[in-house]
């Protein structure tokens, strides 16, 4: 682990203190009109008829969150391109959904990889003085559609929906329409770091809220075979008995006790121990 860097912890701090000070700010800020989340009801209406090969299932690969871990999900990109498995649909939550929109998109496994080493972490960060978070995510967004070139989703040579959490009603929501950034921007938007993202009728947050790993998503898609990939659950947890170990861990324990359902239906789990860094 690194040691403790007492400049970002004073950084985090001062925002912090300025957001408790701006309590009253306004945390709405205009309607993205091209985000139209929908809830898995009203998926399963809408799934088209299937139009792939009749001798053969339609195969969903879902990736689910995790964060920093979310770059092991292109060692399965690999692993199932090395064994000719293409899938008719991808389902992603919050690093699950970056990850799973740039291969939709139509990268393959290697750019994907090269895309994400390229990148600095820093530049992704976006400060700002909100009672709702202490970063935007706009520029996450933004680099989600450089790196798409700027495709809606729906003209995606690969079937793709990011996963958000719906503030107002508390459900999972399925976005596969319009700006890939800004789906993900929703997708990962955790909860006090980064600022809601607004749409007509509410806000979205973190998809890992609601469904971790959205297989039931992909199911209402019309996925006859799941293959899914858990990288959170299984990792290892951090030892100690410290405020911020403490509720780290019990946050561990929560989400993947509400996604052990869900993460049961599919067909095939991958899951494998994967140790985050600090």
């Amino acid at each position: 682990m690194k040691p403790f860097n007492a400049r970002y912890f004073s950084v985090i701090v001062a925002a912090l203190l300025a957001t408790v000070i701006s309590g009253c700010a306004n945390t709405r800020t205009d309607a993205s009109l091209d985000l139209t989340p929908r809830l898995i009801a009203e998926v399963k209406l809408a799934a088209p008829v299937t139009t792939t090969d009749a001798r053969r299932p339609t195969v969903a690969l879902v990736l689910g969150g995790g964060g920093l871990r979310g770059f092991a999900h292109m060692g399965v990109l690999r692993a199932l391109e090395e064994a000719g498995i293409r899938p008719d649909i991808v389902v992603g939550t919050s690093a699950g959904a970056v990850v799973g929109a740039a291969y939709a998109s139509g990268m393959t496994p290697a750019q994907i990889e090269s895309a994400a080493r390229n990148v600095k972490l820093s530049s992704l960060v976006d400060w700002t003085l909100n009672s709702g978070g202490i970063m935007r995510g706009k520029n996450l967004a933004r680099w989600i559609d450089t790196v798409t070139a700027g495709v809606p989703i729906e003209k995606f040579p690969l079937r793709f929906a990011a996963v958000a959490s719906d503030l107002q009603s508390e459900r999972a929501v399925l976005l596969d329409s319009g700006s890939a950034g800004r789906a993900i921007q929703a997708s990962a938007a955790v909860p006090g770091i980064t600022v809601p993202v607004p749409y007509k009728n509410g806000h979205l947050i973190d998809g890992g809220i609601t469904s971790l790993v959205p297989v039931r998503f992909a199911r209402a898609m019309g996925a006859d075979f799941v293959i899914a990939v858990d990288i959170y659950c299984q990792g290892p947890r951090a030892d100690g008995l410290g405020a911020p170990t403490v509720i780290n861990r019990v946050m561990h324990t929560q989400s993947c006790l509400v996604a052990a359902p869900e993460m049961a239906e599919a067909d095939v789990l991958i899951a494998p121990a994967i140790r985050c860094r600090a």
